[in-house]
């Protein structure tokens, strides 16, 4: 199946969850970008529109991809004063995905993110800052924290994009959603094998969606 019949398939089951058939599609012209006109509160994540992944240079030949399946979090958002906003976000270690079982084992083994010992990968802001705006009219920001994994916490700083909140037409209440990336350095969280064989800088990207709670 070509990219194309798969996006029209993903669209055509989509919408049938929600039990809507296209000639009863509510007319819909997107979120407002501007984050000044957020509901303030908390928002859990939506699990079923959040997907976190990875990359890791493979041996020079390739920018080898995975991804994690099971994941949480919170956003507390003051949209008036962003600096008093926060994210605290896991994800667990056992749900590494990158379609090779054997390699996942071998992640979610000692020599890599030791899942038996060490369940969640957790980060939780620190400071919120908006920088400027894309060429889409988003809000681009950075959202610095600490990034604890494997009993290491060290800071990260997130690149986002505020892709605009209000309310989806088949309902859940208020949502807001970003997507954004960061780079860590594996070494740095105890994770030295194979480097620099297999990279050592993993570039982490990640698209998500929160509800008010």
């Amino acid at each position: 199946m070509n990219f194309t019949k798969m996006m029209l398939a993903a669209t055509v089951l989509t919408a049938a969850a929600f039990g809507v058939q296209a000639a009863d599609a509510p007319d819909y012209n997107g979120p407002s970008l501007d984050h000044k006109t957020a509901v303030a509160g908390t928002y859990k994540l939506d699990k079923t529109h959040a997907g976190v992944s990875f990359r890791i240079d493979h041996l020079g030949f390739s920018q080898f991809m995975g991804r994690f399946e099971d994941m949480d979090g919170t956003v507390t958002l003051n949209p008036t004063d962003l600096s008093k906003s926060g994210v605290v976000f896991n994800l667990e270690t056992d749900s590494v995905d990158t379609n090779v079982d054997k390699l996942d084992d071998k992640l979610e083994g000692a020599d890599f993110f030791d899942s038996a010992k060490f369940k969640a990968i957790t980060f939780t802001s620190t400071k919120v800052e908006v920088t400027g705006t894309n060429p889409q009219g988003k809000s681009i920001g950075k959202v610095h924290g600490m990034l604890s994994l494997r009993g290491v916490t060290k800071p990260v700083v997130l690149d986002v994009v505020f892709n605009g909140h209000g309310e989806s037409p088949f309902g859940g209440g208020q949502r807001i959603g970003f997507d954004g990336t960061t780079t860590i350095k594996r070494s740095d969280y105890g994770m030295n094998t194979l480097v620099p064989m297999v990279g050592d800088e993993v570039q982490i990207q990640f698209a998500v969606e929160f509800t008010k709670a």
